[in-house]
């Protein structure tokens, strides 16, 4: 007799235990890390501390992962950015009454070396040190390096910079 069967209670455990495990799916999230980023725009040599950076969550292995604890911008990061290695520099700070200008440096130039600034229009020159070296932005393009100089020299050093009329000569 058709009315005598019983119900189907094996399919209805079944669609029961696949219910759960999709709601339990759904609720359970993607994994995540921490990750720093740019809170604000950090300029290049600027030490990343924690005002600077702000940890956000993102999945694993989006990001390569960095450290940013005593390290400093090895090039300048825009608000917002993530820090990625190329962004981190161990280079020596600028000191008091001396000013860091981006210029372009030779290859084997490295932080905390000695210079002489070079400017060609006046023939004069200014004592300097590499706080950044040059660097590559990842795409094949060069980032220039920072150099500290002398207050006082600063405005020139910046000025015959722009105007691409400078030579860094690197100390023995």
């Amino acid at each position: 007799m058709y009315w005598f069967r019983r119900p189907p209670y094996l399919r209805w455990a079944v669609a029961a235990v696949i219910a759960a495990a999709a709601v339990v799916t759904e609720l359970r999230g993607t994994p995540t890390v921490p990750h720093p980023f740019a809170t604000a725009a950090i300029p290049a040599g600027a030490e990343l501390t924690g005002a600077a950076v702000e940890f956000r969550q993102v999945p694993p292995g989006l990001l390569p992962e960095v450290d940013p604890a005593g390290a400093r911008a090895a090039r300048p990061v825009a608000a917002g950015d993530p820090l990625v290695p190329a962004d981190l520099g161990t280079g020596p700070a600028t000191p008091d009454g001396w000013w860091a200008v981006p210029v372009d440096l030779p290859d084997a130039a490295a932080a905390g070396q000695d210079v002489a600034v070079v400017l060609v229009d006046t023939g004069s020159t200014a004592p300097g040190f590499v706080v950044a070296a040059t660097g590559d932005d990842g795409f094949g393009a060069r980032t220039p390096g920072l150099v500290a100089v002398p207050e006082a020299d600063a405005p020139a050093v910046a000025q015959a910079a722009a105007r691409d009329a400078l030579v860094v000569i690197l100390a023995p």
